[in-house]
């Protein structure tokens, strides 16, 4: 899972689906870096195949940045594909799965 905040979301980490599978993840920086600074991009592969899934992440420098990004590259093509960016949600944890056993 990308999570290098700990599983929070100050707001700055987008999720960017509908991606070609021709993209990288410096295609991805290359594209988001027009809207700000990105802290960090990665488009998530298949281990198995190695083949793209279709889908990344993109961490912005912040939450104006990420703002930005999200009204100029969600429905933007790249690469032959319109493309959806929205926020990171966080993650629900389920406490019975996480209790710990007696």
């Amino acid at each position: 899972m990308f999570r290098g905040d700990g599983g929070n979301n100050p707001g700055n980490n987008l999720h960017v689906s509908g991606l070609s599978h021709k993209v990288d993840t410096r295609d991805l920086e290359a594209a988001f870096a027009k809207c700000g600074r990105v802290q960090k991009a990665q488009v998530m592969y298949d281990p198995h195949t190695r083949e793209s899934r279709g889908f990344g992440f993109v961490t912005m420098e912040s939450v104006e940045e990420a703002d930005a990004a999200i009204t100029a590259m969600n429905g933007a093509d790249l690469m032959g594909k319109a493309i959806s960016v929205e926020r990171v949600r966080a993650a629900v944890v389920c406490p019975a799965c996480t209790a710990s056993s007696p």
